[in-house]
């Protein structure tokens, strides 16, 4: 059953990926095998390939089925009328709330009617302009009836390299449009569901913590743990799990299934139930308990595994973990096959079948100290070891701590606080005051564990933040994982073979550094962060220059429910995200051009995350957020630096940057104050303008100015900027302009792309192409768009 699921994968994999023909080759390969192959053996490859092609022709018919038959409406944002079903928990967050819906039947703007031939799943983002609204969409349940009037629109793609791509996200969910709707326009009809009366449940479990834990940080955390909701984890304590990879510990897992399996049982054997009748109950309570807390992708998974562990024991028969594991792989990708590409799905079958694995095989590479201590460090090193590839891939994060930190701290969050908090609910519904002492037992725990936590989050850790890995890296760590079982078993466990497996990993995660990647390349990458400016230089592995963090212009709420938990912001959501997938620690020069929100705001979020070599400004007297901003930096002990026109450093061989604007501060102001910088790599000339007009274009067309390579175009393309003046004396090949996807300001002015045009300068746009990476090379540059080229 292992080899069937691992082939079904396959299946999936070459489908999703290959053209259908791949099939045919497949059938026509596998039959060529059964002819030159041994008879032994024929039986077993057919049946093999028999498997994967049935995989791949399964996959193909769910793409069928679950193709859009609204996504041509979707591409010219047509507002249409949907009956449709609620599929989902209605989340909340400050006046917007989003949800699956299925939808059977639409009505276009003609008034014409539509039964879709397939169900439809579709987002739907609700608009909400009261707190009474807010109040009622938390009442709606999945299986409920919604009728309403939505503008649709297709999913945003990644804009940047390697960021979020929700596009994506939704397809693999099986989504390919959105929606958007007012609350008042709408219709609801409550529907008594399975789904609907075991949300109502979850939500009064979560009620029952709030009146318990009355710290909102440790309610939110204790719904997390307990009930699996995520979402009302505080921003903070969410980034500093992530941080320190002890995310999991939130998930609802296997562990969540042990404990409360065993807790059920122990109870119901208590009360003079004979086993067998406590073993069928306890198998029908971790159904409802699935369901209960949400029924995500580990929970089924350790639900699957622990009620076959369950009904095994009732027929008294014994199953290997790994055909287990394989059953469950089977079922739930059945009934799903886009859970393959869900992070949390490849987590939590890969870390279960490495423990299923690996953990045999560490108790017996060494025989020191107890049984319990040798699992429990052989648990925390395999689930670290398997997770690696998938964490670096999907979040570019992993700490060298998380080792450590998960030894020491999983152990005492799930062991105890864990079973705390069921012991608290459990008492509250007799008695609140029962409940006392596991209350502030559990909230004790956490808080003597959180401080040092955030204590550590706080350290510039080394080889924290890793290089999107490339696809070979991932293969030969997958083949290395895999092999080492194999070797074993035959005999290689000697002293100097695991020696051997020991080096050749630490040898992957040298690796997975790309300590030579752009070793002899200048990297400019012009971030997409809406209006405004960010732009990242990556000198031949040596230097990092962060000009300007793009900035969220962001208003206080009018009422306080209209918050969100976690509003977007330029720095931490696109910004940092960047940074995390290019493996960047250290930031040696951070350059503020000038203080507008929308070139300074995002380096908040920065400064705290990284280790800084010196911050660059313009020289003015510093204003409003640029004070706290370069607070920031002081207390970080930063050097504050300025300069000089004419002023020049190199970084490396062939390297040379050089101050051209402003000189004496007190002559410029505002925009015209913009630090403007001359980065000449291997005899390419790059030209960084930041938001200077036109009296300070004059000033540097006075002070003499070569024929540039690359511009990147002053205040995102205003006509106020990038005079003929400019143009003509420099003649830039290409240049780049920085600006928001139908920004208010019309930017870039017609104006300035006629002047480009008759420059003769090759326009790349970040609001039409996304980020634009430009490399520059001993032999010339190229170029590479976001939106075009990936």
């Amino acid at each position: 059953m292992l080899g069937a699921s691992i082939l079904m994968m396959a299946g999936y994999l070459l489908s999703a990926y290959l053209h259908p023909a791949w099939l045919l080759a497949a059938a026509g390969l596998s039959a060529a095998l059964a002819v030159v192959i041994p008879q032994a053996l024929r039986k077993q490859c057919v049946f093999y390939a028999l498997i994967l092609i049935l995989a791949g022709l399964y996959f193909n018919g769910y793409e069928f089925l679950h193709r859009s038959e609204m996504k041509q409406l979707a591409e010219t944002e047509e507002t249409i009328r949907i009956r449709a079903t609620i599929a989902s928990p209605v989340k909340r967050d400050g006046d917007v709330a989003r949800f699956f819906v299925d939808v059977q039947q639409i009505e276009d703007r003609y008034g014409v009617e539509q039964r879709l031939q397939h169900t439809e799943r579709i987002v739907l983002r609700v608009k909400l302009a009261t707190f009474e609204q807010a109040g009622l969409i938390e009442k709606w349940r999945s299986g409920s009836v919604v009728t309403a009037k939505i503008k649709l629109s297709l999913p945003s793609p990644a804009c940047n390299p390697h960021a979020f791509d929700y596009a994506q996200y939704l397809y693999w969910q099986g989504v390919h449009v959105t929606g958007e709707a007012e609350f008042k326009g709408m219709d609801h009809q409550t529907q008594n569901t399975i789904m609907a009366r075991f949300q109502e449940w979850q939500d009064d479990g979560a009620n029952r913590i709030e009146r318990l834990f009355p710290d909102p940080e440790v309610a939110g955390y204790m719904k997390s743990l307990l009930l699996g909701l995520g979402q009302e984890v505080t921003p903070e304590l969410s980034d500093m799990y992530s941080f320190l990879g002890l995310s999991h510990i939130l998930a609802i897992s296997g562990l969540h299934v042990t404990l409360v399996s065993s807790m059920f049982m122990w109870t119901l054997e208590r009360t003079g139930i004979r086993r067998k009748t406590a073993l069928i109950t306890t198998i029908c309570m971790l159904i409802g308990y699935v369901l209960l807390v949400g029924a995500s992708a580990s929970a089924v998974r350790s639900g699957i595994m622990g009620g076959v562990g369950l009904a095994c024991q009732i027929l008294g028969k014994r199953l290997d973990g790994r055909e287990v594991w394989a059953g469950a792989l089977l079922v739930m990708l059945l009934f799903n096959p886009y859970q393959l590409w869900h992070i949390g799905f490849q987590l939590s079958f890969a870390v279960t079948l490495g423990l299923i694995i690996y953990v045999p095989v560490s108790l017996q590479t060494w025989s020191w100290g107890p049984v319990w201590l040798r699992s429990l460090i052989a648990v925390t090193l395999v689930a670290q070891v398997v997770s690696f590839p998938f964490l670096i891939y999907h979040f570019h994060q992993f700490s060298p701590l998380s080792w450590l930190v998960n030894l020491l701290v999983t152990p005492l969050l799930s062991i105890i606080v864990l079973p705390l908090g069921y012991i608290a609910i459990i008492l509250g519904m007799v008695h609140p005051a029962l409940a006392m002492c596991p209350v502030k037992l559990s909230s004790l725990i956490l808080d003597g564990v959180h401080q040092p936590l955030f204590g550590l989050q706080k350290l510039e850790i080394p080889f924290t933040y890793w290089q999107h890995p490339p696809w070979w890296l991932l293969f030969l760590y997958t083949i290395f994982l895999i092999v080492i079982p194999f070797l074993w078993k035959r005999g290689f466990h000697r002293r100097r073979d695991t020696i051997l497996y020991i080096v050749i990993f630490f040898a992957l995660l040298l690796a997975a550094r790309q300590p030579f990647s752009g070793e002899k390349e200048v990297r400019i990458t012009f971030l997409d962060v809406g209006q405004g400016d960010s732009i990242v230089v990556e000198i031949a592995n040596q230097k990092v220059y962060l000009i300007d963090a793009g900035g969220t212009i962001s208003f206080a709420a009018r009422e306080p429910w209209r918050e969100k938990r976690n509003p977007f912001e330029v720095g931490k959501d696109v910004v940092l995200p960047f940074l995390m997938a290019r493996g960047i620690e250290k930031i040696d020069k951070v350059v503020m051009t000038h203080g507008d929100m929308d070139h300074i705001g995002g380096l908040a979020a920065l400064v705290p995350r990284f280790a800084i070599g010196e911050v660059i400004v313009n020289g003015s007297t510093p204003q409003g957020y640029e004070q706290e901003i370069l607070q920031l930096v002081r207390e970080k002990r930063v050097p504050i630096v300025t300069g000089s026109p004419g002023q020049t450093w190199s970084d490396a061989p062939g390297i040379e940057w050089k101050w051209l604007h402003p000189g004496q501060t007190s002559a410029y102001t505002g925009n015209d104050a913009s630090v403007v910088l001359q980065l000449t790599a291997y005899e390419t000339i790059v030209l960084f303008t930041g938001d200077v007009e036109r009296n300070g274009e004059l000033r540097l067309v006075k002070g003499g100015l070569p024929p540039v390579d690359v511009l990147k175009v002053a205040h995102h393309g205003s006509k106020t900027s990038s005079t003929e003046a400019l143009l003509s004396a420099i003649q830039p090949k290409a240049a780049v302009i920085s600006a928001g996807a139908n920004n208010r300001y019309g930017h870039p002015s017609p104006e300035v792309l006629t002047r480009l045009k008759n420059a003769g300068s090759s326009v790349y746009r970040t609001d039409q192409q996304g980020a634009v990476t430009l490399i520059i090379t001993t032999s010339g540059m190229s170029w590479k768009t976001q939106l075009t080229d990936t």
